[in-house]
């Protein structure tokens, strides 16, 4: 099973100022792709070639031949994904158009090589080589990436291709804001992941943002001052980005070692694209609550668990999950709760997130209604701290 993980860099002055010139390297042949495609489009309706992008771009940047193959495929499935979308009704995906400074550097798999002590060494160009200090098994493709800091994002194989789940059982998801996970197994078994910290972590980055803005709507562009408050922001994006990341990791980590603890088999995920949309058209939502749904991360966690399920063999299927904490278990009556308890007039009360877990999983499975036994988790202890 391929993977991706990500390592931060402890380069030297040279390999820094290396890395910087082929960045700006990669960014020229970016730039070229873009312009090259939208001069085509004008000129004959229609995209040019993969192919041919890669014909006229051969040799022509001081970079690896597989680097400026793998930037022009970059630039062709972005070109794809959003011709996909636009396709859907979304028109405000946009073709790539920006020209930009710096770049991602790719590397395929012929320009990771190693060095005589068997760690990476990657190939920059004719003659130039970046040497790090630690070595990849299995590894298949790599990137230099700057997040206020240079990072090696790769691929690599685990060589867990095959697994498959010991058990039958299944469990229905709740992704949501005040608790990231909420799950139920057929035999009411639960689990609820509380995301206390993230919320935590996305207040004090926005109450940071806010402040920050209100500081630069005060300078003059491109003054010191408006300079050190832009490097304070990308500081606190890189900080919460990473503390953010690492909470979802370990709460989506919990989740999977519960299903295999129950002995699952099967996932069912309720689907909410698309809750943040129209929140203030239709005035469901007051401004802080938008802001909180808005930054939810559904995209992110759904994808951890996705991977994280398939490396134990477990399927994950994605349902609807349309007025699923809304409906009686026991009745089927729909009954918009308050609190986190669901009461209906039925008589029967639990856990709000429970209902909408147990919901999701008979919209996939039919099961009779049992006694839940839920169990309340922190992901992990989390000190949010200032920068």
């Amino acid at each position: 099973m391929i993977k991706t993980h990500r390592v931060k860099l402890n380069l030297t002055r040279t390999q820094f100022e290396l890395v910087r010139e082929k960045q700006m390297e990669s960014a020229n042949c970016w730039n070229y792709i873009v312009n090259l495609s939208k001069e085509y489009y004008f000129e004959h309706k229609q995209w040019i070639k993969k192919n041919d992008i890669q014909k006229l771009i051969k040799g022509k940047y001081n970079l690896h031949s597989q680097t400026i193959q793998a930037i022009s495929d970059k630039f062709d499935a972005n070109r794809k994904t959003i011709s996909e979308l636009r396709k859907k009704g979304n028109t405000k995906a946009k073709y790539p158009y920006k020209t930009k400074k710096f770049y991602i550097i790719p590397f395929k798999a012929s320009a990771i090589n190693r060095n005589a002590k068997g760690n990476l060494k990657l190939s920059m160009s004719k003659g130039r080589y970046l040497e790090l200090d630690f070595n990849v098994e299995n590894i298949k493709t790599a990137e230099i990436v700057w997040r206020n800091g240079y990072y090696l994002y790769y691929t690599f194989d685990n060589e867990l291709n095959g697994v498959v789940a010991k058990g039958t059982n299944t469990v229905g998801v709740d992704l949501g804001e005040i608790h990231s996970i909420a799950s139920v197994t057929n035999e009411g078994v639960g689990l609820i992941l509380s995301n206390r910290e993230g919320r935590s972590i996305k207040q004090f980055r926005n109450k940071m943002y806010a402040y920050i803005s209100k500081r630069l709507s005060k300078c003059k562009k491109g003054s010191r001052q408006s300079k050190k408050l832009w490097r304070l922001k990308n500081k606190i994006r890189s900080k919460t980005d990473n503390q953010l990341m690492n909470l979802y990791h370990q709460t989506t980590r919990k989740f999977i070692d519960f299903c295999v603890e129950q002995k699952v088999c099967e996932i069912v995920l309720g689907d909410i694209k698309g809750v943040e949309k129209d929140t203030k058209k239709k005035k469901r939502l007051n401004r802080v609550n938008r802001q909180k749904i808005s930054q939810m991360e559904y995209g992110r966690i759904k994808d951890y668990i996705k991977y994280k399920a398939k490396e134990q063999g477990i399927e994950v299927k994605l349902v609807k999950e349309n007025y699923t904490s809304q409906t009686c278990p026991k009745c089927s009556k729909k009954h918009k709760p308050t609190g986190r308890t669901y009461s209906c007039t039925c008589g029967y009360e639990t856990h709000r997130d429970i209902v909408g877990a147990w919901n999701i999983l008979n919209k996939k499975h039919k099961y009779g209604l049992v006694d839940f036994r839920i169990n309340h988790k922190q992901p992990i202890n989390l000190k949010v701290s200032t920068v």
